[in-house]
C-alpha cells in the first residue's frame, strides 16, 4: 500500500529531527570533555585544596573538642577552591563524585583523628595554630598544639594517595641536596663525578630530560648501596652490598617522615575516611636488618624508554619506599618542555 505524501513527509521530518538530535548530542558531549592536560591541572588544584582542608577541619575539630574560646579557622576559602575546581569538570565526569566523596571522607576522619590525637598528647590543649606556611628547614608540621606548662606538639597532616605518603620536602626539584646528599651522603664533588660518569656535563644539562635524572638516580642507588647483579634498567635481581648505607637511608627516611621538628604524623585516607598513623617503615627494626631481607622494585623501562622513572626498596617482599622522577606537568603538558625534569618524589608506603 502506498503511503500518503503527508505521512512520508512526516517520516522524513522525524528522521531529520533524530539526526539533528544525535548530532547536537555529540557536539555537546565533545564540548563536555576535558583533555588529559586540563584534567591534570584541575585535579592538582582540587587536591591542593583538599590537603589544606584536611588541616583546617582537623584544627577546628581540636578546637571544638577542647572547648577552646579560640575562633575556628575559616573553611570557606578552601571549600571555594575545591568547588571551583570541581565546577571545571563536565557535569557527567566521574571525578566529580570522587572528589565530593573525598571531601566527605576528610570531614568524617577529622573528629576521629582529633580524638586520637588528644589521647596521644595526654595534656590540656590551650591553643591550636595553623603553621603550614612556616615550612622551613624540612619542618613537617601543618598544625601546632600548644599546652600550658609544656612544649608544643607539631602535627603533620597527610592525605593518603594509593597507600603512599610523602616525607617532609619529599617532592622537590632539589635532587642534589634534598635527595642525593640527604639520603645517600653524596657531596657536590661526588655528584659531579657521577654525572660525568654517566655522560652529563652538569646537573643543569641533565635536567633537560627527566629520564636523564632517572639515569642519575639509578647510578646513585647502584654506587652508594654497592648493588650487585644490577643494571640501570633492571633492578629485579639486585643485592645489597653496603648494608650500613642502606640502614642510613632508612634512618633518614624515618626522620624526614616526621621532619626536623619531630612532628606527629596523622594520615587521612581520602578514599575511605580511615585514620592512620604509621608507615611500613615504622614497623621495621632497622638495626636488625640483614641484606637478604632487602630487595628492589624491578624498575624495568616501559613504553620504549631506555630507563624507568621509578625506583624503590623492599623489605621482606613489601615495598617500603619509592623514588619517582617526574617530568613537567600542567601547562607544560603537550609542549616541548614536557620532558624536562620537574621533581623527585619520595614516598613511604602505609
Amino acid at each position: 500500500m502506498k503511503l500518503p505524501k503527508s505521512m512520508g513527509a512526516a517520516r522524513i521530518f522525524l528522521l531529520l529531527s533524530w539526526i539533528i538530535f544525535l548530532f547536537s548530542s555529540n557536539i555537546a558531549q565533545a564540548q563536555e570533555t576535558v583533555s588529559a592536560k586540563e584534567f591534570s591541572v584541575i585535579e592538582g588544584h582540587f587536591h591542593d585544596g583538599l590537603g589544606t582542608f584536611a588541616e583546617i577541619v582537623l584544627a577546628n575539630a581540636l578546637i571544638a573538642q577542647n572547648q577552646l574560646s579560640q575562633k575556628p579557622f575559616n573553611e570557606k576559602l578552601v571549600r571555594d577552591k575545591m568547588t571551583a575546581a570541581i565546577a571545571l569538570l563536565p557535569t557527567d565526569h566521574p571525578s566529580r563524585a570522587i572528589f565530593q566523596n573525598e571531601i566527605a571522607n576528610i570531614e568524617k576522619a577529622a573528629p576521629i583523628g582529633a580524638s586520637e590525637l588528644q589521647k596521644f598528647a595526654a595534656g590540656k590543649v590551650v591553643a591550636v595554630k595553623h603553621t603550614a606556611r612556616e615550612f622551613a628547614d624540612a619542618h613537617a608540621g601543618d598544625l601546632r598544639l600548644e599546652f600550658a606548662g609544656r612544649e608544643p606538639l607539631p602535627i603533620s597532616v597527610k592525605t593518603d594517595k594509593s597507600h603512599k605518603v610523602a616525607v617532609a620536602e619529599g617532592q622537590t626539584p632539589d635532587i642534589a641536596y634534598k635527595w642525593a646528599e640527604r639520603y645517600f651522603r653524596v657531596n657536590e664533588d661526588e655528584l659531579q663525578a657521577i654525572l660525568t660518569g654517566v655522560g652529563f656535563e652538569s646537573l643543569g644539562a641533565a635536567k633537560s630530560d627527566y629520564l636523564n635524572i632517572a639515569r642519575l638516580v639509578a647510578e646513585i642507588l647502584m654506587r652508594k648501596l654497592a648493588l650487585k647483579n644490577c643494571a640501570p634498567n633492571d633492578f629485579s635481581q639486585a643485592e645489597i652490598g653496603n648494608l650500613e648505607a642502606t640502614k642510613y637511608l632508612l634512618r633518614q627516611l624515618r626522620h624526614f617522615k616526621h621532619g626536623n621538628d619531630n612532628s606527629r604524623v596523622i594520615i587521612f585516607d581520602r578514599t575511605s575516611g580511615a585514620v592512620k598513623w604509621d608507615s611500613l617503615l615504622d614497623g621495621i627494626d632497622i638495626e636488625a636488618l640483614t641484606a637478604e631481607r632487602i630487595s628492589f622494585l624491578p624498575s624495568r623501562p616501559r613504553k620504549g624508554h631506555a630507563i624507568a622513572s621509578e625506583f624503590g626498596l623492599k623489605i621482606d617482599g613489601q615495598t617500603i619506599v619509592s623514588f619517582q622522577i617526574k617530568h613537567k606537568r600542567g601547562k607544560a603538558r603537550g609542549t616541548d618542555r614536557q620532558v624536562e625534569f620537574s621533581d623527585i618524589t619520595t614516598r613511604l608506603r602505609i
